[in-house]
């Protein structure tokens, strides 16, 4: 497996813990952000939509977070990370729906424009955002992880633009809850601390 990557990106974060958390061994290949490499041919000949993170896995290229992640626990994981049951493959996927909606435009987008990294609307991000607490907030009250009862790829999908919210704007200490699943999720063992820019 060869990961195109940054340190700093969320969604390439997410694919990395999840290889760590089953020690799999993966090649790692940075992307200069900052020189926009991710906006050049080359680059986008992997990927189309000028995104990290990419990855070259048994002769195919996939150019998203969540795919990335069904592999790797498929592949690697068995059930525990993916459940193959109609059931526990639901409550997982709609989890990750929600890291891909409400959490990216909402958390993520919020960042961006705080950060300088995006235009548009920050009221409308951050209402995205505070809806996006509000749910987890919401399930995290009467349950420990997003499904199943156990950690799997929903919670490593939702942690880290959840994590990076208070750079959106967002104070996390309105929603206890959300802060001890963040916790629980940093105390598995193999899980990376987040780097910051």
């Amino acid at each position: 497996m060869k990961l195109y990557m940054t340190d700093i990106s969320g969604n390439s974060y997410k694919v990395r813990v999840l290889a760590s958390i089953l020690n799999v061994p993966y090649e790692k290949v940075y992307v200069d952000w900052d020189s926009r490499e991710h906006k050049q041919p080359p680059f986008l000949k992997l990927n189309p939509r000028g995104q990290v993170p990419v990855m070259e896995i048994e002769g195919k290229v996939f150019w998203d977070s969540t795919a990335h992640l069904v592999y790797i626990a498929r592949k690697f994981g068995g059930e525990r990370w993916l459940p193959a049951d109609a059931l526990g493959m639901a409550e997982v996927a709609q989890w990750l729906a929600f890291a891909q909606n409400e959490i990216h435009f909402g958390l993520q987008w919020s960042r961006g424009v705080m950060k300088g990294l995006k235009t548009g609307s920050l009221q409308e991000y951050q209402g995205y955002g505070r809806k996006a607490l509000e749910v987890l907030a919401w399930h995290l009250k009467d349950h420990e992880w997003l499904a199943v009862g156990r950690p799997t790829i929903a919670d490593i999908a939702c942690y880290p633009y959840v994590k990076r919210a208070p750079e959106g704007g967002f104070m996390l200490d309105a929603y206890p809850a959300v802060v001890t699943w963040l916790e629980c999720c940093e105390a598995l063992p193999g899980w990376l601390k987040l780097q910051e820019r």
